[in-house]
């Protein structure tokens, strides 16, 4: 008993600091819990997603409890419900993709171009006006919304879907976006309801993944408990920043996702293994090589801005 709490602890201690920043900006985790699975724990491309995605159920489900208790509430259930509708499926067929094919690039390299100009816009998010966070959650009405924005958030979630069901993602790395950007949620609320949305999708693919035989328990459990301890502290957090803030750590956060979608590190250092130490510092590498400049651009922009003023 000693031995097995032994092993389960290290992974419980770094699985609520994924938790913690997962809950905060709305995604599951899954783009820091699979390589860790991968590399530390010798799981195979199979198993370690499939895994991490009951993680990302997990943080979706715990942290969902912890928002639905603030006041206000940022969760917008009916946004929530709608694009769960296209995520399910997405999900699904994420699953199914990555047991079929052996190549995944092409839809590696398209997530990842669609995504960095939501990346960029994020990171350059300025703030709009007095308009309080209460205020703007009052004034959401999804039935004011135009058909053309409501069609492309389904195809947005339905997309978001198939990441988590094909990486092991939780989805909120397309559907915090959805709902920000094409639904116009305030940004807490995005965050809020992108987990509420996260238990269908994760439920879908974690389903899909059990009967298949994917999910290792022993790892599934001691992230979950992690994952769950973190979706305690990250709305606490999200509460006590503002909306412009929150979009700028969500865009610092998500250029990760896409260099590893797109297996840059794996190119920069020419391995085979996408998950091996090497490729990972690669992308960690380029990563920096992303933020750092566009840190500067902020801070220089910033700068002027406030000398003009």
């Amino acid at each position: 008993m000693q031995d097995i709490f032994i092993q389960i602890l290290p992974i419980v201690i770094f699985a609520i600091g994924v938790g913690t920043i997962s809950s905060m900006i709305g995604i599951g985790g899954g783009i820091i819990n699979t390589p860790l699975l991968i590399i530390v724990f010798f799981l195979d491309a199979q198993f370690a997603p499939a895994t991490a995605l009951v993680a990302a159920l997990c943080v979706g489900a715990a942290s969902t409890v912890t928002y639905a208790r603030q006041n206000p509430r940022p969760i917008v259930p009916k946004a929530g419900l709608f694009v769960a509708i296209a995520t399910i499926p997405g999900s699904l067929s994420g699953v199914a993709l990555r047991t079929m094919i052996t190549d995944d690039m092409l839809l590696r390299y398209i997530f990842a171009i669609l995504l960095f100009p939501i990346a960029l816009k994020m990171l350059f998010a300025k703030k709009k006006g007095p308009v309080e966070r209460d205020a703007q959650l009052e004034a959401f009405d999804l039935s004011q919304i135009q058909t053309k924005r409501l069609f492309l958030a389904l195809i947005g979630g339905f997309c978001g879907g198939i990441v988590a069901g094909l990486l092991g993602l939780g989805g909120g790395v397309i559907v915090v976006p959805v709902l920000s950007i094409i639904i116009g949620l305030p940004m807490h609320a995005a965050v809020a309801t992108s987990m509420f949305t996260m238990i269908f999708t994760a439920s879908a693919g974690t389903i899909s993944n059990f009967v298949q035989g994917f999910i290792d328990p022993f790892f599934a459990i001691s992230l979950g408990i992690g994952m769950i301890v973190g979706a305690q502290i990250g709305p606490r957090l999200a509460c006590k920043v503002n909306a412009v803030q929150l979009k700028q750590i969500f865009g610092l956060v998500l250029v990760f996702p896409l260099v590893k979608m797109a297996r840059l590190g794996m190119t920069l250092f020419n391995q085979s293994d996408a998950y091996s130490l090497v490729s990972i510092t690669g992308d960690v590498i380029i990563w920096l090589a992303i933020v750092i400049p566009i840190a500067l651009i902020k801070y220089f922009l910033s700068g002027r801005l406030f000398a003009n003023g």
